[in-house]
């Protein structure tokens, strides 16, 4: 359809991190996964409020932070974060992935969370981070698995509902599944030192659940009137809790792809 994702997060920029609190929680996994070594510049590529480059900032060593993302809003609370770091320098780009505008080799950690699957041509994405990679630097990805979040697709696919059907599409569209990935790390001359998947059930109020899909997904309806945009959301707030088990609780997958891969240089 042609729907900007970053409509969604400038929106919700604010309260972002709190809804997707799922999200913060599998990029601290995926820094624990990085090697101990030191990794003086910092590259975020989509890196909205930046709390996978936070991380890597409070473990030592960053001098320098590049972050890249479409969404000024995002940005803004990123630089707040940073703040707190004054001895860190700070280069913060309303910008693509495919256009991070840093030097080839520049960068020791190239981090890219829970953002490839809203980039149109995610092989070119990654492309771009392997060039902005030193030889020796490490690329690490987190982004949603294979069979993400099923049980909710087939409960809206189960509806008919044309409109709230675009939520669906884009869930199944946003897998980036461990063998694909693994394969472009290859394409584009890295190393992959570990791909992985992890399978979470989560058990959430069907509100709490809206409230993620309002805060990340709302692009999906932004060329119709807000009236309309509003109502289709009403009707995944009642379809997910009308999916509640009996204790009104909501159940569903969280599967997340990991990756750590190296420019062997």
């Amino acid at each position: 359809m042609g729907n900007d994702p970053a409509e969604s997060f400038d929106r919700s920029a604010r309260a972002y991190e709190q809804l997707v609190a799922l999200n913060r929680a599998g990029s601290e996994r995926l820094v624990r996964s990085l090697p101990e070594e030191p990794f003086g510049r910092v590259l975020d590529v989509g890196c909205g409020t930046g709390f996978a480059t936070m991380r890597v900032v409070e473990r030592g060593g960053v001098r320098e932070v590049v972050g890249v993302d479409p969404s000024p809003p995002m940005l803004e609370v990123f630089a707040e974060h940073l703040a707190a770091h004054p001895e860190v320098t700070v280069d913060l780009r309303a910008a693509t992935a495919e256009q991070t505008g840093v030097p080839d080799g520049w960068a020791d950690l190239v981090l890219c969370t829970m953002a490839l699957h809203w980039m149109p041509d995610r092989p070119a994405a990654i492309g771009e981070m392997a060039r902005a990679l030193r030889p020796g630097g490490v690329l690490a990805i987190l982004a949603p698995g294979e069979r993400h979040d099923r049980p909710t697709v087939d409960i809206i696919e189960a509806t008919g509902d044309p409109l709230v059907m675009r939520l669906a599409t884009s869930i199944v569209s946003n897998e980036i599944p461990v063998p694909w990935l693994t394969d472009v790390l290859r394409d584009v001359g890295l190393e992959p030192m570990d791909v992985w998947a992890e399978t979470r059930h989560r058990v959430v109020s069907p509100d709490a659940l809206a409230d993620r899909m309002d805060a990340v997904a709302t692009h999906l309806w932004a060329d119709l009137p807000k009236d309309e945009q509003a109502d289709v959301m009403r009707r995944a707030r009642e379809l997910f809790r009308a999916a509640a088990g009996a204790d009104g609780l909501y159940r569903y997958q969280f599967v997340k792809t990991f990756a750590v891969a190296r420019n062997p240089g």
